[in-house]
């Protein structure tokens, strides 16, 4: 269920923007303060594109770390200044440690340089040099369907020197951390419900922003009940139709600042729902039309370079 929900909206950032787009290369890089470290420092690497013109809504792929000399260990990931509002899917490790998957976008698409995609915590473990490389990735431009735009990607090579006796180990991360006063922006939460999604089941969506150290988690109560941590989606207890949500959403920043978001019952609904959800579901028909059209034709192409 989780592989479908990722696969629609992915192809919903790939439907929702149509403006044209101009066929050159967008730049996938990787930037940080600094290329020399210390064994025991932790540092910030961000995630960056240039779009260079092309106005864009869809990035995905991975960021590999060489395993032939591992000395490092990833310790979090920051959505902080990210360009993206929606994530199919979040920033997230393999187990063996070396790589990096995302998906991520947004809808209307942008056409900037130096734009920070996400950002990647890690700490220096060992003597030797970091290699960091973007794999695997796909651009798609905002143009309603689903053109893949080229791409240069940059890596980039991190040296670890020995640890310093007479200095103490730098960590980036937690001095920005530490500076985080501010609570994450004011939300809303949006009610909805789809055959597609979780059974049918009625499930609430809220997403909120942080600029400074990111979002960190969620925390979602329920008519009354003891706060439980989730996602951006929460599948409601409550199904009864009949009845109001009383749900209390709070966001959480990594610096632990948080703000809170109150359920309010729409004024103008039909069938209980709000004409905002209509309007998502009237989205996710298109999406779907989209995505069957998408995959017949990846199909044909398998089809005939196997010929």
């Amino acid at each position: 269920m989780k592989k479908y929900i990722l696969k629609k909206y992915l192809v919903l950032l790939l439907v929702v923007g149509f403006i044209p787009s101009i066929a050159s290369a967008s730049n996938i890089y990787l930037e940080t303060a600094r290329n020399t470290v210390s064994v025991g420092d932790t540092f910030i690497v961000s995630v960056k594109v240039d779009t260079e013109k092309t106005s864009i809504n869809t990035v995905e792929g991975d960021i590999v770390f060489d395993s032939n000399d591992k000395n490092l260990v990833v310790n979090d990931f920051s959505l902080a200044k990210s360009i993206f509002s929606l994530w199919p899917r979040t920033p997230s490790l393999s187990k063996d440690g070396n790589t990096i998957s995302f998906v991520g976008g947004v809808p209307g698409g942008f056409n900037l340089d130096k734009t920070i995609l996400f950002n990647i915590i890690v700490e220096a473990d060992k003597e030797g040099t970091i290699k960091i490389s973007p794999k695997n990735m796909a651009v798609y431009a905002n143009d309603g369907k689903g053109t893949r735009v080229p791409i240069n990607i940059s890596g980039l090579d991190i040296k670890v020197s020995p640890k310093s006796e007479s200095n103490a180990s730098v960590n980036e991360w937690n001095s920005l951390v530490s500076l985080d006063k501010k609570n994450p922006e004011d939300f809303t939460i949006v009610i909805g419900k789809d055959n597609t999604l979780f059974e049918g089941r009625k499930f609430a969506f809220f997403t909120a922003v942080d600029n400074q150290s990111g979002i960190s988690y969620y925390e979602v109560s329920e008519d009354g009940r003891a706060p439980v941590r989730s996602g951006s989606m929460y599948v409601l207890q409550n199904q009864d139709e009949n009845s109001t949500p009383s749900l209390k959403v709070t966001a959480y920043d990594k610096a632990g600042n948080k703000t809170v978001s109150i359920y309010k019952n729409p004024g103008f609904a039909i069938f209980g729902f709000s004409l905002n959800f209509f309007i998502i579901i009237i989205i996710v028909v298109i999406v779907w039309i989209f995505y069957k059209k998408i995959k017949k034709n990846k199909i044909k192409k398998n089809v005939h370079s196997n010929q």
